[in-house]
């Protein structure tokens, strides 16, 4: 998933990802060479359902909820696949 909060604080980003991560959306993912920082403003994690639009409109209404009781304005981007892959590139 990935996010934009709208005139959020760093304060504000700390307690997002912390109740992401009470929910199983972490911004660190471990990888075949390690723990593996995500880019900024995007999370993963790793959830079963009925199908994977069933798992999509979980993970929304519950990030739903957490800007909701944090009141955060924003906008989420919530992309579920089966048997999925990624990679990464980090250039200094």
């Amino acid at each position: 998933m990935s996010f934009d909060l709208h005139d959020a604080s760093e304060e504000d980003y700390t307690k997002f990802y912390n109740a992401l991560a009470k929910i199983g959306l972490n911004h660190w993912v471990k990888g075949n060479i390690g723990k593996l920082e995500l880019p900024h403003s995007a999370v993963i994690g790793d959830f079963t359902g009925i199908s994977v639009e069933d798992v999509r409109d979980r993970i929304r209404s519950s990030v739903v909820q957490i800007l909701d009781a944090t009141r955060l304005k924003g906008f989420i981007f919530v992309a579920v696949g089966e048997n999925g892959t990624w990679g990464s590139h980090a250039v200094s």
